[in-house]
């Protein structure tokens, strides 16, 4: 997935030069005009990211899905591969049978055929021929066993014919078994290639629609490239107007504005950020606090922003004069106002988790002629 690059941080650079006391605003259209301007940018800005921010929690969903189809379709193959298995050897076990049934009916036959050979020598005219065997005995205890002899072979033949017939029947029995076997094996065999066919539309189809959204991400990117062109032409413009609009309050930065909290859970520095992934400098401190906690103006000055701001939600900016301020972002809620003038160690402020943010702290920051520096040196 393309990484943000979004640097709304430089409009607030800008922002936190521009915004001036209602009267100075009021004398100076032209620089009343790029803030307008600049403040539209953000607006587009922080709508394209919360589009940006929808179609990423979409992509994650999409590719944990497709994870899962693929998981699911490994399934299905095996699964396929032991039903086309069992349906091969359930055709093997029928063909065998089938070739049993015939071996066993040529047997069948040819002992019909060796019956009726002794049948036609046994008999004559329908009846056995008792002259044929007086006049081939010697005496009359040889013609009893002649006679006993032939209808042994005769019974023994009929006998051998009869249990054929049996075996016959038995071997098409079990034919006719196997071949529901093979039906039923055939069935599981159709069904287990639907379901594989059907997670394979499904994986496809998924995969058309994660790349969809990955050109709309790549549409958003470009447009937010253009509106970051037009933010950084917008700075250099007021800052060159916000020369000539200097605050009346001077204060320098002081005082630690979240008194009883000082662990930093995200320093100054290039980071991941926790809510859109985007890799960036973050252009400021993240102070873990208790909710509702006390925010204090880290040094006298003027507040020139007292409002909700964009991904800073609830948020203040306080003009110190001499190009520098601080802002304070993600509060519950706001004490001071717009155009107040404010004492270092001032409540202006509560912690809070407004905006971008993952959890209750303060977001504090400290510009000088719009661009972000450390603040902590300022507190050692």
């Amino acid at each position: 997935m393309k990484k943000i690059s979004r640097k709304t941080m430089a409009l607030i650079a800008c922002l936190l030069l521009t915004l001036v006391l209602p009267g100075a605003a009021a004398a100076n259209d032209e620089l009343n005009d790029a803030i307008r301007e600049a403040q539209e940018n953000y607006r587009q800005q922080n709508q394209i990211e919360g589009r940006l921010k929808n179609l990423t929690v979409k992509e994650k969903e999409m590719e944990t899905k497709l994870l899962d189809l693929n998981t699911r379709i490994s399934q299905a193959v095996k699964d396929l591969e032991v039903k086309e298995s069992a349906y091969l050897s359930a055709t093997r076990a029928v063909d065998e049978a089938k070739a049993a049934v015939e071996r066993k009916q040529r047997e069948l036959e040819a002992r019909q055929e060796a019956l009726r050979n002794r049948s036609r020598a046994a008999y004559e005219d329908g009846g056995v021929s008792y002259l044929a065997v007086v006049f081939q005995s010697a005496t009359f205890s040889d013609f009893l066993t002649r006679l006993e002899y032939m209808d042994r072979v005769i019974d023994a033949d009929q006998y051998l014919l009869n249990d054929a017939r049996v075996q016959k029947a038995e071997l098409e029995a079990e034919k006719s078994s196997l071949e529901i076997k093979m039906a039923q094996a055939e069935q599981l065999k159709r069904e287990a290639e639907a379901a594989k066919t059907y997670l394979d539309d499904s994986r496809s189809r998924q995969q058309e629609a994660l790349q969809e959204n990955q050109r709309d991400q790549d549409e958003l990117m470009e447009q937010m490239d253009r509106l970051e062109k037009d933010s950084k032409e917008l700075e250099a413009k007021i800052r060159e107007l916000q020369s000539r609009n200097l605050s009346g309050v001077v204060g320098s930065i002081s005082t630690w504005p979240t008194p009883g909290y000082t662990y930093i859970t995200s320093p100054y520095a290039i980071r991941t950020h926790p809510i859109t992934g985007v890799v960036k400098q973050h252009t400021g401190v993240d102070i873990g606090a208790a909710n509702r906690s006390k925010i204090l103006a880290a040094g006298s000055g003027t507040v020139i922003l007292s409002s909700w701001y964009g991904a800073y939600g609830n948020a203040v900016i306080i003009d110190h004069g001499n190009g520098v301020s601080s802002l304070y972002g993600h509060m519950s809620s706001i004490s001071a106002k717009s155009g107040q003038t404010v004492v270092a160690g001032q409540v202006i402020g509560y912690i809070g988790s407004t905006g971008y943010s993952t959890g209750p702290h303060l977001h504090f920051e400290i510009r000088i002629d719009g661009s972000p520096t450390d603040p902590m040196p300022y507190f050692r």
